[in-house]
């Protein structure tokens, strides 16, 4: 026969967890039951609940910060965490590797470094500019701050990247501005002294013409003297243009036949290695200054002349119709307007030139060949006729410069957008 065992409330003589009180039990007789003995194990909860309702609450308030917060493990920088702003900047989490890596997101050496300094407990604080694997060039001010553990040592890092790129590109802008403000206020009192010389050198060939007879051999030195320095006058007028818009004299004109002229002039001065293609539509006429664009359309051709020297190679001037609502220079166009594309394939500029070209006074050219105000002038051309202008270029592959400039609104309808392809070589 069988010992009787006495019996126990527990099993083991002491509770395993600390007492706590509950509300009114309901008892059920285990008679019936094939155990002798039964084991209860209460598991509080309540606890784990309000740490996953604190987790959800601090999750949606980091959504709503207006910078990107990921927080890395310190060893291997895999992302733990990260807020919505911060897949915004690098790409969708759901498709990101299992156990992302930080630094395989984008290529910034400054961060980089500044994770291997918060590793050593030192928190990082700076600025600078990375690119995204998409292409996607962004400034950012940030930090990255150790998190240590009880023991002391750092087990994660808190990173946060505010996306300065707008303030960034403001600021640029406003200093843009405020150099050509300088150099406007300049280049006009240059102008008036080289317009009242330019007016000596004028009044001495008329009075020297006039003292000669007709049939003179001086007679032709003359009408060169006058001119030189009738387009000298026009260039003063075009930098008094420059230091203020003066649109009160803006006519229509057809900018088909002056891109004609321009071409025409072009292959006449332009060297023998460089060939100069042109595809136009007929009849399109703008408002504006003829004698300030035919200035910018030069400048745009013979800097890409000698982007190809010295062997050479092919300038391409395209003018087309834009439909309205087209994007094709920043912005889609709510008015009917008209691209010019000046196209060469010389040497390229890499992304610091491209960023620079149209600063005043900056330059890629060897010292006396240049002013650096070219491309600076012919900036203020095109927004002063309310155009658009932009610029795109690879080292290698040549540079294009798309014009986008507001069609005259009395033009008929339908233009004849039939392009007359003109291929004019300047090997002759």
């Amino acid at each position: 026969m069988g010992t009787n065992r006495p019996s126990h409330p527990y099993r083991h003589h002491k509770p395993l967890f600390p007492s706590m009180k509950f509300g009114q039990w309901k008892f059920k007789s285990l008679g019936d039951s094939k155990y002798r003995e039964t084991l209860a194990v209460i598991k509080d909860l309540r606890e784990k609940k309000r740490l996953e309702e604190t987790s959800k609450r601090l999750s949606s308030a980091l959504d709503q910060v207006m910078e990107g917060i990921a927080i890395l493990d310190a060893g291997d920088g895999a992302i733990i965490f990260s807020n919505a702003l911060f897949s915004q900047l690098f790409g969708n989490s759901s498709h990101w590797a299992p156990k992302q890596k930080f630094m395989e997101l984008f290529e910034c050496r400054i961060l980089d470094a500044a994770l291997e300094q918060a590793r050593s407990g030192l928190a990082w604080t700076g600025r600078s500019s990375l690119r995204t694997h998409a292409g996607k060039r962004i400034t950012f001010e940030g930090t990255v701050a150790p998190v240590r553990n009880t023991e002391g040592a750092v087990e994660s890092l808190v990173v946060r990247l505010r996306d300065i790129t707008p303030e960034v590109e403001k600021d640029r802008h406003l200093r843009q501005v405020q150099k050509m403000n300088a150099l406007g206020a300049l280049a006009g009192g240059m102008a008036h002294d080289f317009n009242n010389l330019i007016g000596a050198i004028l009044s001495a060939a008329e009075l020297i013409e006039m003292q000669i007879e007709p049939d003179s051999p001086i007679q032709k030195r003359l009408e060169v003297i006058q001119r030189v320095g009738g387009r000298a006058r026009d260039l003063s007028k075009q930098i008094l243009n420059f230091s203020r818009r003066s649109d009160d004299k803006w006519t229509p004109f057809d900018l088909t036949d002056l891109l004609s002229e321009v071409i025409t002039f072009l292959q006449t001065t332009l060297p023998r290695n460089v060939e100069v293609r042109s595809d136009l539509t007929k009849g399109i006429r703008i408002l504006g200054d003829p004698s300030q664009l035919h200035q910018a359309i030069m400048n745009l051709g013979i800097n890409g002349s000698q982007a190809m020297q010295p062997s050479g190679g092919v300038l391409s001037i395209r003018l087309h119709p834009i439909e309205t609502g087209q994007g094709v220079v920043d912005r889609p166009m709510s008015d009917p307007c008209v691209l010019l594309t000046i196209e060469d394939t010389g040497c390229g500029m890499d992304p610091g030139i491209l960023e620079r070209i149209f600063e005043p006074f900056f330059t890629t050219k060897e010292a006396g060949h240049g002013t650096g105000l070219g491309l600076s002038v012919v900036n203020g051309i095109i927004l002063g006729h309310g155009g658009n202008l932009q610029v795109s270029s690879q080292p290698g592959k040549g540079s294009s410069f798309k014009i986008c400039l507001p069609i005259h609104q009395d033009l008929p309808e339908r233009l004849n957008v039939s392009p007359t392809a003109l291929n004019i070589s300047s090997n002759f």
